[in-house]
């Protein structure tokens, strides 16, 4: 279990609360790549200086470093985005040592067979559109070096029929891993709109569209947050249908359900941009207003009160009209969310004692 926790905390250095999934994704690959990367180039390092194979061995110990240091970058905390930087060590660190490779030859001439690790990295990190650019234009380098005046660049030697299959498979692995990192683009954006779909409908009211109680107390819970760092006011307002269950029973629920939606409508156009409405119960809004006091909430509420009371509505051959009551309360800074809500449904509990069709500002 410990080693468990070990490997799982070693992998999740540099994620950040605010990282997004695909990012965390990301951080968690390029610390698996970066051990497995400076582990083997540090044991093939040591390899080649116990061969003897100088050249080789400072390569390899220079790119295991360069790996190193890319796991390290994770955990400066004054980067907004380590990741980003330790992926682009990690890809081009890769890339160079793959050309390399290719333009000394390796262990025996083996070295190019490791390029193909090149097309997931470089593709993974840099995304399609930018990978599929690096891996362009690593393709164009290690032709040039593999192919200029028969390979006089390199200091290794390679037939024509294995650097030009070389090529060509390189590049049907790297296609294959284009399109593999198309479709896992695709699913992800496919899954991210769907879970933003069902985040939306889970904090909207269907019968309104405007917010319901979940979505409501999400937007109350940042409002409070801000206000208290800005030190600026802010205030609630408790509105509910005067007599609803005299309108359902003497109309029915369908036209109780278009007042509500008429309700709602008009209260979203009423109100001003930073403003927020949301259905908290049956027939009862919860009015959230930044920067608001709570004498200029109640004025709101006075309107709002008087535009409701003009309207008209109609069942069949009958015209009726509806009203509500109102109650307001400034948010004080001992107040929380519960209490502030509370006592502007305390509020509006007086204004329905009071006679209905009123507001009150508590």
């Amino acid at each position: 279990m410990n080693i468990q926790r070990i490997i799982l905390n070693y992998l999740s250095t540099g994620i950040r609360k605010h990282h997004s999934l695909e990012s965390k994704q990301q951080v968690l690959v390029a610390n698996l790549f970066g051990f497995i990367g400076y582990s083997l180039t540090l044991l093939l390092g040591i390899s080649a200086w116990a061969r003897e194979e100088f050249n080789l061995a400072i390569i390899l110990s220079i790119a295991s470093a360069l790996f190193f240091t890319s796991h390290l970058l994770l955990h400066l905390k004054s980067l907004a985005n380590p990741y980003k930087y330790s992926a682009i060590l990690l890809t081009s660190s890769l890339m160079l040592l793959m050309m390399y490779l290719v333009y000394s030859g390796g262990n025996n001439n083996t070295g190019p067979l490791w390029i193909y690790l090149v097309p997931p990295v470089a593709l993974f990190f840099g995304g399609l559109v930018k990978g599929s650019i690096h891996l362009a234009i690593f393709v164009l380098i290690t032709s040039f070096l593999l192919f200029f005046e028969n390979g006089e660049l390199l200091i290794s030697t390679y037939s024509y029929e294995f650097k030009s299959r070389l090529i060509y498979s390189f590049l049907t692995v790297s296609g294959l891993f284009a399109f593999y990192e198309y479709t896992r683009q695709y699913s992800f954006r496919h899954i991210k709109e769907m879970s933003d779909t069902f985040e939306q409908q889970a904090m909207q009211d269907p019968l309104t569209a405007i917010l319901n109680r979940r979505g409501m107390y999400e937007k109350l819970k940042q409002e409070f947050s801000r206000s208290k760092r800005a030190k600026s006011v802010v205030t609630v307002m408790m509105a509910d249908i005067d007599h609803f269950k005299s309108i359902n029973d003497q109309f029915g629920h369908n036209t109780g359900d278009e007042i509500i939606q008429s309700l709602a409508s008009d209260f979203v156009r009423a109100l001003r941009k930073q403003d927020v409405v949301g259905r908290w119960g049956g027939e009862e809004y919860l009015f959230l207003l930044p920067d608001t006091k709570g004498e200029d909430a109640l004025l709101l509420a006075e309107k709002l009160r008087k535009r409701i009371e003009s309207m008209r509505f109609k069942h069949e051959d009958k015209d009726f009209g509806a009203t509500v009551s109102i109650g307001v309360h400034q948010v004080t800074e001992q107040d929380s969310i519960n209490q502030a809500i509370s006592k502007a449904d305390q509020c509006l509990y007086q204004a329905k004692v009071a006679g209905r069709n009123r507001c009150i500002l508590g």
